[in-house]
């Protein structure tokens, strides 16, 4: 019979009582900090327009007085990357393009790609992709301002990278606990999502998280997750 594992901060997240029993964790202990370590909840103050960042559980007072969350925040290995709250389904392209993202076909060197901004800067040059209605267009143009119109708007977001994409990919869980907590966004789904690593003119790399399986699909017949990325920024 196949065992199911789960990581530790996923437990905390759905029953931490039954964890903490479990593993030894004395009573009262900062669980809901451990399931959520290395998330918090980004916004651009309304009083001064000042990016801030908090930790999940501390978000719904400010939300209730009126203050508009930029995304998630995922820092992890020193990386640091704001996660849209919603997201649309498009192709990549309307054509194939070699759009001058980065350009390779060994998944390895995919996977270790982390220049998702400058991948989208040169993408949306071109006609095929520039558009909202394609993956490199819409990040682009994607804007979460606050109630003065200020914050991560227009311009300072993109279509990461498959590294980028991963490290959404492992933090996963914790990230759409933060997202249930922010109005109308939308949980990060199973189904496949765009990068803007590409692996020819006529293919992008994307990534399934209900299955972990990374690949190469043709640009302008799939439709993918788009899910624009930003960073802490002010």
């Amino acid at each position: 019979m196949a065992i199911e594992t789960m990581q530790l901060s996923d437990a905390l997240l759905q029953n931490p009582s039954v964890v903490e029993e479990i593993v030894g964790i004395p009573h009262g202990f900062d669980t809901d900090g451990i399931a959520t370590d290395g998330i918090f909840i980004m916004f651009h103050r309304k009083l001064d327009n000042y990016p801030l960042m908090m930790k999940p559980d501390n978000w719904a007072s400010y939300q209730n007085s009126g203050e508009i969350a930029d995304g998630v925040v995922v820092v992890e290995g020193g990386n640091i990357l704001v996660v849209a709250p919603t997201e649309e389904s498009l192709y990549w392209s309307s054509a194939e393009v070699s759009a001058g993202g980065k350009t390779t076909t060994d998944r390895l060197t995919a996977l270790d790609d982390w220049t998702g901004k400058a991948n989208t800067a040169v993408q949306i040059i071109h006609p095929e992709c520039s558009g909202e209605n394609y993956a490199p267009g819409f990040c682009s143009k994607y804007s979460r301002p606050n109630a003065n119109g200020q914050g991560l708007t227009a311009g300072k977001w993109w279509l990461p990278s498959l590294g980028e994409l991963m490290m959404i990919y492992a933090n996963m869980n914790k990230i759409n606990y933060a997202l249930s907590l922010i109005n109308g966004a939308t949980s990060l789904a199973k189904s496949g999502y765009w990068s803007s690593t590409e692996y020819t003119g006529r293919h992008g790399w994307a990534l399934f998280p209900g299955n972990g399986i990374v690949g190469y699909y043709n640009k302008n017949t799939n439709q993918y997750g788009v899910r624009p990325v930003s960073a802490f920024i002010q």
